[in-house]
């Protein structure tokens, strides 16, 4: 049933990304942000009221921080969409477990085992593969990857937080807080979106809304590693929704590229999953 949870998440963000694609620079970045957080909100607490959970978290200077990690790669990753094709962006994003194996001994002290290094060593040549120098979209790229960078740190106080609170509560206080932070910026300088980009935006809060809490079930209906494989079909529908709505057919570096990365984000997962097997009967 994790997996059947993951599916739906992973349709839910592959679509939210689509759509911020499709709404394109018809909107300035920062109100993006702000009107995908803020219409967020009502469907969040609904479901955080559904299920009489508390509306703030015990962790506040935690949250501040994963807030911030969080929005700097909300920023980065809707800058890539709207600048560089749609399957070239998410297979960067795939980076993210990567990254967040190499940050996690310098800031957990989460040992990562020697497989490990093998399957991150992959995934850096495949983002170098996509990332090739000259590339016009280069900046774009590295907004990506950067993104990717702030996930990973934000993955990491979430891993803090969750020693304390419930994830869809975690999931709530960020969006309030990226709300406010991006509230003050955008609000004295308002711009009414054209009629015929807020189609987009609803549906872009809608989709990162049920992303979220199709997540939030998948992992807490079977194990992490294994909800983590199924995660991947983003990129299945990223390639597909690329090509369906604006013709894009990634090239070989970055087939290759993408391949390389996800073959990396599968060995941490196997990895992953040995760790945690329970022991053997004759082991016990």
């Amino acid at each position: 049933m994790g997996i059947f949870f993951m599916l739906l998440a992973s349709t839910s963000f592959a679509t939210m990304s689509a759509l911020i694609k499709g709404a394109g620079t018809g909107i300035p970045l920062a109100e993006l942000v702000f009107l995908r957080c803020l219409l967020s909100i009502p469907i969040l607490l609904l479901i955080i009221r559904v299920r009489k959970r508390p509306l703030m978290v015990q962790a506040k200077k935690t949250i501040l921080l994963r807030s911030a990690c969080g929005m700097t790669a909300m920023f980065g990753f809707f800058y890539a969409l709207t600048h560089m094709p749609l399957a070239d962006c998410i297979f960067i994003g795939r980076s993210q477990p990567l990254i967040l194996s190499l940050l996690a001994p310098l800031l957990i002290n989460e040992k990562t085992p020697r497989s490990a290094w093998v399957a991150i060593g992959t995934g850096i040549v495949g983002v170098f593969l996509i990332m090739r120098p000259g590339a016009s979209w280069s900046l774009a790229a590295f907004a990506a990857l950067g993104a990717a960078f702030f996930s990973a740190l934000a993955h990491i106080m979430v891993r803090r937080l969750n020693a304390t609170d419930f994830p869809l509560v975690i999931v709530f206080n960020f969006t309030v807080l990226t709300a406010l932070a991006t509230g003050l910026w955008v609000i004295p300088r308002f711009v009414m979106p054209a009629a015929g980009l807020w189609p987009f935006i609803i549906g872009i809060a809608l989709f990162a809304s049920l992303g979220q809490l199709f997540m939030t079930l998948a992992y807490q209906r079977d194990r992490a590693p294994v909800v983590a494989s199924s995660s991947y079909a983003s990129v299945v529908l990223a390639v597909f929704y690329g090509y369906f709505f604006w013709g894009e057919i990634p090239g070989p570096t970055a087939w290759l590229g993408g391949g390389l990365i996800i073959f990396g984000g599968i060995l941490l997962i196997k990895n992953r999953l040995r760790i945690n097997e329970p022991p053997s009967p004759a082991a016990s």
